[in-house]
């Protein structure tokens, strides 16, 4: 299965890397373009669409690992590959089939949501509406959160609001080149790892292919980016992360129950980015869906780095937390809270950082300003 996933990985990070350079000449001929701004930071007007390809890249991988595993789980002739790849003994995938279904249809809806927003800038009030009615039908549709306590109305209500704050998490990181589709790639990478371990075929593949297309499609996004993921590509990678990680088994009941937790370690980043930002408006008196410059990448920034090395920064925070996660359904509880002690500290010691910053920054203006007096 290991080896499956990898191939699905790398196809699809090549088929993005020949997908984005015509997704992208489209969008610039269409007019389909992001234009300098307040709180902008390109000088020229970069082509929208990158969810498209990602979309295109990820579409191409599954239906081909899709075909292959098929014909490894089915056909007599190939019985030596399918004890090789481990597919043989694997349990029925049906209900995961169908479940990964779900969440790739909620995840082209978030697309289209996405593509509109893009377009025409919708208001905070419908792109929301939008993220929940999506979110409650991949629940009707039986992609539910059940750990420990089986599945209950308060569980679906609580899978619906996690759903809609991840998708808005990505949407939020989406806010400096590469940031977000890096993140993306790296978090469905380690998760799926997670999913191939608990034996859950269709989950990983989906997951691996999803890595793949974001890590093909950084070579186009990274900065200076020359197409952007846009609302469309953040939403819907967001999506399909947050409707995956429900999907993916992590406890089991010979293991600790802190095993229910890895998700919120892998997706620690943006979780972190969100909460953060929302801190900051609300002791600032500003909304909290109106854009500014207040996020991790931008307090990055304003500490001495440049843009590309605030994006590394965050995705070496983003794998220092999630790799470790990895293993917490292997460990006793004990040791898994080692993980989460570090993963604790990390942010801990990433919030001191840009404390002491700001600090710094606010001393050397209020001189600034006694001096002009």
């Amino acid at each position: 299965m290991e080896l499956l996933c990898l191939a699905a990985a790398i196809l699809a990070a090549l088929v993005a890397l020949l997908a984005t350079p015509a997704v992208r000449a489209a969008a610039l001929r269409a007019g389909f373009v992001d234009r300098p701004g307040e709180r902008k930071i390109h000088r020229e007007p970069v082509a929208y669409g990158g969810g498209v390809a990602v979309a295109i890249a990820l579409a191409a991988a599954l239906a081909a690992a899709g075909y292959a595993w098929y014909r490894l789980r089915h056909d007599g002739d190939l019985r030596a590959w399918r004890l090789w790849l481990g597919l043989a003994t694997s349990p029925d995938e049906a209900p995961l089939l169908r479940g990964v279904g779900v969440c790739l249809g909620g995840a082209a809806g978030a697309l289209l949501l996405g593509l509109a927003d893009d377009k025409w800038k919708l208001s905070p009030l419908a792109k929301l509406a939008g993220q929940f009615v999506l979110a409650i039908a991949v629940v009707a549709g039986g992609v539910r959160i059940t750990a420990l306590v089986g599945d209950t109305l308060p569980m679906q209500a609580a899978t619906v609001l996690w759903i809609v704050l991840v998708t808005n998490s990505f949407n939020l990181l989406d806010n400096m080149d590469g940031l977000c589709s890096g993140t993306v790639a790296i978090g469905a990478a380690v998760l799926a790892v997670v999913a191939s371990s608990a034996g859950q075929a269709p989950v990983a593949l989906a997951l691996s292919a999803l890595a793949g297309a974001c890590i093909g499609f950084m070579r186009y996004n990274r900065a200076p980016a020359r197409i952007f993921l846009g609302d469309a590509g953040s939403m819907a990678c967001g999506f399909l992360m947050a409707t995956l990680t429900v999907l993916t088994t992590y406890y089991h009941y010979h293991e600790s129950p802190l095993s229910v937790g890895v998700p919120f370690l892998i997706l620690a980043i943006p979780l972190y980015d969100t909460a953060s930002v929302i801190v900051i408006r609300l002791r600032a008196g500003r909304k909290i869906w109106h854009g500014d410059t207040s996020h991790f990448s931008h307090r990055l920034v304003d500490l001495g780095m440049t843009q590309r090395q605030a994006v590394v920064t965050i995705h070496l925070a983003a794998l220092a937390i999630a790799l470790p996660a990895a293993v917490i359904p292997r460990l006793s509880t004990n040791e898994g809270l080692l993980v989460v002690g570090q993963a604790v500290l990390i942010l801990t010691l990433i919030a001191m950082l840009e404390r002491a910053g700001a600090l710094k920054a606010k001393r050397e203006k209020d001189a600034g300003d006694g001096g002009d007096v």
